[in-house]
């Protein structure tokens, strides 16, 4: 099954008869039917909010796959606007049908609203969400929702998700099926991590993780140490061994070393791991490059004081923590954390759990380009320990990833303007200029 398809081979306006003329693809010939799924309309805010609910479905319908969409949200935005096209909850079903059949010669159309309601600041909106199936002689209305909202989170984990299992036809709740492109790319695409099932170390390093660990950023050895396997001794693991004063504070951190990822594609994390007693954590955290202005003072990697940047030895570092040591990495003084997948590791004790978890790098502003995973443990006193960490590109990014609308990051309902006044107003200073506060992250996995 095929998840995504180039939209349009050739999108030409020819200025003949005042038409347009489309070279599409035959979409019937794959056996997937089409959805455009359109920007709500947000008359309040002029169409901010209505396009974030628009881009919001595109993400969740190019997460689950099943069907043929169009490369992004801005081919969609981009050809309504080129054609003076408008829809809204009040639109005929048989205008609606035109479009969808004739300008894009599509199936299913997902379109709506939504509203603030007067007097009420966040939260409460009016909301419309339509899913009509053009595919036959007489429209199937696959869902038709209208509502008052009581939390701005009801609409991607209630009502849009009512969407989806309508669209998806499954029960409300079940997962959704597997998608056997990312399977089989799961089966045979490499692993990123260097070094993830920790077989190789120098002078007790594991290959492809930091020499470093801990919030103090101390050499390998106490907090974590590559050691064998109990029972196992062919088998090598990263042991990560910490009392109470430590768990009940900053808890334990150790970083592989960086991978380079694509925004947009979908990533899937597993690992091994067992834990006496500390709660367990994963953490991949994924940085863009920064214009000069806004270069940090401090590594993005999540060291202190260590400014050499991943790979510099431990030598290196205590010789000179200013010193930039030859690496195959980017500058990382000017890397930033955008995007953060949260991976909560969950099972029993003084046994080997195998945690998986899929994830997309993504971001309304910056564009990632590097990954590193955090190893993390904290809670209490005791022993945790990780093997086979893996991370495999399952789908690649789709071809009009890289089209970017300047926009609110869709985890949040201000502006990134709006923040960055908020921050020079709070230090009292509003007409310098200010260092930005960090990018907000947008969409899915907990970042």
């Amino acid at each position: 099954m095929k998840r995504r398809h180039q939209f349009w081979l050739l999108l030409g306006v020819l200025a003949t008869c005042g038409g347009l003329v489309l070279d599409r693809p035959s979409f019937g010939q794959s056996g997937q039917k089409v959805v455009i799924p359109f920007d709500f309309e947000s008359r309040f805010d002029n169409g901010r909010y209505g396009q974030m609910v628009g881009e919001m479905i595109w993400q969740k319908l190019h997460r689950e796959g099943g069907f043929l969409i169009p490369d992004s949200m801005a081919d969609v935005r981009d050809f309504c606007e080129m054609n003076g096209i408008k829809v809204g909850p009040e639109t005929p079903l048989e205008k609606v049908r035109d479009i969808v059949k004739s300008g894009f010669d599509a199936d299913i159309a997902i379109w709506g609203s939504v509203e603030r309601v007067p007097g009420h600041s966040t939260d409460v909106y009016d909301l419309v969400i339509k899913c009509v199936d053009f595919s036959t002689p007489t429209p199937t209305v696959i869902y038709e929702k209208s509502a008052r909202t009581n939390s701005v989170s009801e609409i991607p984990h209630l009502y849009v998700q009512q969407l989806l299992d309508a669209l998806y036809g499954r029960q409300p709740g079940s997962p959704p099926p597997p998608d056997p492109i990312a399977e089989e790319n799961w089966k045979k695409n490499p692993n990123l991590i260097v070094g993830g099932d920790f077989e190789r170390a120098v002078n007790g390093v594991p290959v492809g993780w930091e020499d470093r660990a801990g919030q103090d950023r101390e050499p390998l050895g106490r907090l974590v140490a590559w050691v064998p396997e109990p029972g196992n001794p062919r088998n090598h693991v990263i042991r990560f061994s910490f009392d109470r004063s430590v768990g009940d504070t900053t808890g334990v951190m150790y970083y592989s070393l960086p991978f380079q990822v694509q925004e947009g594609a979908t990533y899937r994390f597993q690992c091994r791991w067992r834990s006496n007693g500390p709660a367990v954590k994963v953490f991949i955290k994924c940085y863009a490059e920064m214009p000069s202005e806004y270069r940090t003072e401090s590594p993005a990697t999540g060291s202190r004081n260590r400014a050499a940047g991943p790979g510099a030895s431990s030598a290196t570092s205590r010789a000179n923590s200013r010193t930039e040591t030859r690496t195959p990495y980017p500058d990382w003084s000017q890397m930033r954390e955008c995007y953060r997948s949260q991976q909560n590791l969950k099972g029993p004790l003084n046994t080997w759990n195998v945690h998986t978890e899929d994830f997309t790098p993504r971001h309304t502003q910056y564009t990632p380009t590097w990954g590193r995973v955090m190893l993390y443990a904290y809670l209490g006193e005791g022993t945790v320990e990780f093997d086979d960490i893996v991370i495999k590109q399952i789908i690649p990014p789709s071809p009009g990833e890289s089209k970017k609308d300047p926009r609110r990051s869709l985890a949040s309902g201000v502006t990134l303007k709006e923040m960055e006044e908020r921050e020079r107003a709070s230090r009292g200073d509003a007409g310098q200029e200010q260092t930005p506060p960090g990018p907000q992250r947008s969409g899915q996995g907990t970042r």
